[in-house]
């Protein structure tokens, strides 16, 4: 469902979700971004953006508190739950219709948890932006990575123009060599036994770092996040109990993508916060695969969610009168 731009910008400016730090005038007949609330995505990016038909819309909350797993300010539109971070006002923001594309930074699945939430599209990458200049900091866990910058939308063909407007990138002929947790409809891969989403991120980022210099493209399901536990590694340090409900997130792979190098894709699946996470090696006959696997898998659209919050008419319908 496409609405108009005008339509679009007044419901930006009512911020029904307090997801909007700031809106701007954009480009009616083009499509409308939203950027995460930090200076480490450059300009360079939006102005690159800007010469194929984007046009900045807003700029975007994120979660406080360098960059919080959770969003204790905003809520799920669809759960109700606490929003997954830190790109969280970016995902509300092009899950609701606000904008066509979103853009935020991934340290430790900043991008893709929020993404996968909201059964949107995501996809991460080192190769964007790859020459901008890095502010080292370690995560929760001690690690010290860079992180990358990443794209959400509601449509491959949106997402997929992003991908290759930033790095370059267009689609494989073909997909290459395919490990997986299981068997997918359609899709020729290698069933392998993965080493456990659950465990620690200092085991999984070498786990990943192997597994995909062994084959094009790592598939896995992903989730559901942030439905059925509080995905933060804060709440979750403090005893037994915490750490399960932290645990209970479905926060698994999409944790140890950008601290791997990795470049990675969800797409949604029917289960609400349910994804196919597909990952490689951010060399760019790798990406071309994988988006050449990610074109063959159907996109999932919800009609009644896409009913309720992408007819922008309903947050103006007029309310009682004396």
């Amino acid at each position: 469902m496409k609405n108009p731009y005008e339509l679009r910008h007044r419901v930006a400016l009512l911020n029904p979700y307090r997801s909007v730090v700031k809106v701007l005038d954009a480009k009616e007949d083009e499509y409308l971004v939203g950027i995460k609330n930090v200076s480490s995505i450059p300009n360079t990016l939006m102005h690159k953006l800007e010469k194929e038909g984007f046009s900045l819309h807003t700029i975007d909350k994120k979660s406080q508190l360098a960059g919080r797993a959770v969003d204790t300010e905003l809520i799920n539109p669809i759960s109700g739950r606490m929003m997954s971070g830190s790109s969280s006002g970016t995902a509300i923001n092009v899950f609701s219709g606000i904008n066509d594309l979103g853009i935020g930074n991934d340290g430790g699945g900043s991008v893709l948890a929020p993404a996968i939430s909201l059964n949107i599209l995501s996809f991460i990458s080192k190769l964007i932006e790859k020459d901008r200049d890095m502010n080292l900091k370690p995560n929760t866990d001690g690690i010290v990575a860079s992180n990358s910058i990443g794209f959400m939308a509601r449509d491959k063909e949106i997402l997929y123009k992003a991908i290759k407007v930033a790095i370059g990138v267009e689609m494989a002929d073909d997909y290459g060599k395919v490990l997986s947790d299981q068997k997918y409809e359609g899709i020729k891969s290698e069933v392998i036994k993965i080493k456990d989403p659950l465990a620690p991120r200092n085991e999984l980022v070498p786990y990943l770092k192997d597994i995909l210099s062994k084959c094009d493209i790592f598939m896995i399901k992903e989730g559901p996040i942030d439905l059925d536990g509080f995905g933060d590694s804060l709440f979750g340090h403090f005893d037994k109990r915490t750490k399960a409900i932290q645990e209970a997130s479905g926060k698994g792979y999409v944790r140890v993508c950008n601290i791997a190098g990795a470049s990675a894709m969800s797409l949604p699946l029917e289960g609400l916060g349910e994804a196919l996470l597909l990952m490689c090696e951010s060399k760019e006959d790798k990406i071309a695969k994988l988006l050449k696997l990610g074109s063959l898998i159907n996109e999932v659209h919800d009609e009644l969610i896409e009913r309720y919050f992408l007819d922008l008419n309903n947050y103006f319908n007029e309310g009682y009168q004396i």
